[in-house]
C-alpha cells in the first residue's frame, strides 16, 4: 500500500528531527575533542559558550522528542472517539440505543444514547486541550533547540576563527608575509 503525502511528511520530519539531534551531539563531541585552549581568552570563552549552547540544544531536543509520541497518541484517541461518537449519532438516528462502557476512577459505567455522545464529546474536548498543550510544548522546544543550536555553531565558528583572523590581521597590518 502506497504511503499518503501526510505519512511521508511525518516520516521525513521524524528523520530530520533525529538527524538534527544526532548532528548536535556529534558537533559537540567533535568540538570538545579538538579544542585547543590558551591561544586567546575570547576564543576560549566562545568555545565554552558554544559547548554549553550545543549541550542545551541537545537536551532540549531530547525533552521535545519525548512529547512527540504523546501528541500523536492523544491525536489518535481524539480520532477514535470522534469516529465512535459519529457512529453512535448515526445509530440514534436509526433508533438504536448503543451502550458504551466508560472507565472513570477504576469504575466502569455504561452510558447509552445522548448520554454516551455527551460523555464522548466532553472527553474529546479534554483531549483536544491536552493536545494543544503538547503541541505548544513541542513547538516551543523546537524553537529553543534551533536557536541554541545556531548560537552554539556561531560561537564555535567565532572560537575557531578568531585566532587565525587575528594572525592574518597582524600579518596584513605589519606587512609580514612570513
Amino acid at each position: 500500500m502506497a504511503k499518503t503525502s501526510g505519512e511521508i511528511a511525518i516520516e521525513l520530519r521524524a528523520k530530520f528531527e533525529f538527524y538534527l539531534l544526532a548532528l548536535t551531539f556529534s558537533i559537540l563531541g567533535l568540538s570538545i575533542q579538538t579544542a585547543i585552549f590558551g591561544k586567546n581568552l575570547f576564543a576560549d570563552a566562545f568555545e565554552l559558550l558554544g559547548w554549553l549552547s550545543l549541550f542545551l540544544s541537545g537536551v532540549i531536543g531530547i525533552l521535545r522528542a519525548e512529547w512527540v509520541p504523546v501528541a500523536y497518541d492523544i491525536q489518535s484517541k481524539i480520532h477514535r472517539l470522534t469516529h465512535q461518537g459519529q457512529e453512535i449519532r448515526q445509530d440514534l438516528q436509526r433508533g438504536i440505543q448503543v451502550h458504551v462502557p466508560f472507565l472513570e476512577d477504576d469504575k466502569e459505567t455504561l452510558l447509552a444514547g445522548e448520554d454516551a455522545v455527551k460523555k464522548i464529546d466532553s472527553t474529546v474536548t479534554i483531549l483536544e486541550n491536552q493536545h494543544d498543550i503538547a503541541n505548544k510544548k513541542i513547538i516551543s522546544r523546537y524553537q529553543k533547540m534551533k536557536w541554541a543550536f545556531m548560537i552554539g555553531i556561531g560561537c564555535l565558528m567565532v572560537a575557531r576563527g578568531l585566532p587565525p583572523a587575528i594572525s592574518i590581521s597582524k600579518r596584513i597590518i605589519f606587512c609580514d608575509a612570513a
